[in-house]
């Protein structure tokens, strides 16, 4: 049995935090070391967190996604580290059927299927009919909000880039060093988790600064001499890839690996 940590950065939006970690209680039948790094919130979460059986990790301002996701990973022990949105809600197994597929597949990074939106229906329900139909399905992809990575990534390609601000590009630019070193990585149908999607990074926008976003491309695109997405021809057949994938995927399984909730 591999020792697991879980590292989950926190910035205010106290109920979708309480949501993730219930459900992580809830759902994680397998031990696992729980380090949350709070950026400085305000809204109660500080208080919330003294009660919580985890490393906490107090910040006094906001360091950011890159930042706070490396305070995490250098306080973690675990042979695989989970990095975590705080807006994310698992299901039972989830922590067990993304091991088994990195097992499997012999993969360095592996994230679930998720749906997104207003979590207005019954998650777990749907989870086991979404697995069920779903267990075979994967893509060579990763999904951001979950990632599951092997200590030995990090060990060899270092830590995430703390030079993209608040949260951005980060993700990305990790696992295309990843897959550059040599790992592969793939997302899993055998694993559905529920993504409220941006709430955090919504709501820096809003009262904060809209700036970054911007500026995260900028230093992506200095970075590896080329956009996120590529040129006009490279988004372009992603784009027509995509669809592809949607429509196989709804074909052969009766779902997509990355679902939109209705309304």
């Amino acid at each position: 049995m591999k020792k697991i940590s879980l590292v989950i950065p926190v910035y205010n939006q106290l109920d979708y935090t309480r949501q993730c970690l219930e459900s992580i209680a809830r759902c994680t039948e397998q031990p696992y070391e729980l380090i949350i790094v709070d950026n400085a919130s305000t809204d109660g979460t500080q208080d919330f967190l003294r009660d919580v059986k985890a490393t906490v990790i107090a910040n006094q301002q906001n360091l950011g996604c890159a930042k706070a996701w490396n305070q995490g990973v250098r306080a973690s022990h675990g042979e695989v580290i989970g990095i975590l949105n705080n807006d994310i809600v698992v299901t039972k197994g989830w922590i067990e059927g993304l091991l088994e597929f990195m097992e499997q597949a012999d993969h360095g990074i592996v994230s679930p299927a998720a749906r997104e939106g207003h979590l207005s229906y019954d998650l777990n329900a749907y989870a086991v009919e979404f697995t069920r139909s779903c267990k075979a399905a994967t893509r060579a992809e990763l999904y951001g909000a979950c990632l599951v990575i092997k200590r030995d990534v990090f060990d060899r390609v270092g830590l995430f880039d703390e030079a993209f601000a608040y949260g951005g590009c980060e993700d990305i630019d990790f696992y295309w060093r990843a897959q550059a070193a040599g790992f592969s990585v793939g997302m899993t149908g055998s694993v559905l988790i529920h993504h409220f999607s941006m709430v955090t990074q919504d709501a820096i926008k809003r009262s904060e600064t809209k700036v970054y976003p911007a500026e995260n491309l900028a230093h992506f695109k200095k970075k590896w001499n080329r956009t996120v997405r590529g040129s006009w021809a490279a988004r372009r057949w992603t784009d027509l890839r995509n669809k592809w994938i949607k429509r196989y995927e709804r074909f052969r399984y009766g779902h997509t690996l990355i679902e939109k909730c209705d309304g």
